[in-house]
């Protein structure tokens, strides 16, 4: 494995996630194909084009179960952020729901937001040092309940939960 191109998410309708995803939280469509009786859409964040949100409609009883419960209340993802106040309060001026506000913990800032099926998504802003890179003694930091792993360089590497 080389890299981590989608992470999917149950929906229960494609243009009420459309909406959501490219509104408030600002990604942008950029796969939108039907392969015989299936569609696939994908929504990316505008800066970060190989990466991904693969939207799958839940076929089926135990995939509409799933929706919103992905993850069993954990979050989904973890988007990083060189400005957390900044996006806190572009998101909220787009109606994005939050569950959890800012939070200063172990040298990162970090808060919680939730789709519009209750998905939870962690937003963090790791200290940093000149130059951008997260500084040594960094490690790891526990955001409320995301463990966020850094790299000592000046890019993030990995995420655990």
């Amino acid at each position: 494995m080389e890299t981590l191109s989608r992470l999917v998410i149950l929906v229960r309708d494609y243009q009420e996630a459309l909406d959501f995803y490219c509104g408030k939280p600002g990604f942008e469509k950029f796969v939108d194909m039907k392969v015989g009786e299936r569609r696939y859409v994908h929504v990316r964040l505008p800066s970060q084009l190989d990466v991904g949100i693969w939207l799958m409609q839940a076929e089926g009883r135990a995939d509409r179960q799933r929706i919103g419960n992905q993850t069993a209340g954990q979050p989904v993802a973890v988007f990083y952020t060189n400005d957390l106040q900044r996006d806190y309060q572009n998101l909220s001026s787009r109606g994005e729901q939050f569950n959890v506000s800012p939070v200063k913990e172990g040298g990162a800032v970090f808060a919680h937001f939730l789709d519009l099926y209750e998905n939870e998504f962690a937003l963090v802003e790791l200290p940093t040092v000149e130059g951008g890179a997260v500084p040594e003694e960094v490690g790891a930091v526990l955001c409320g309940s995301c463990l966020v792993i850094a790299g000592v360089f000046s890019s993030r590497q990995s995420v655990s939960h």
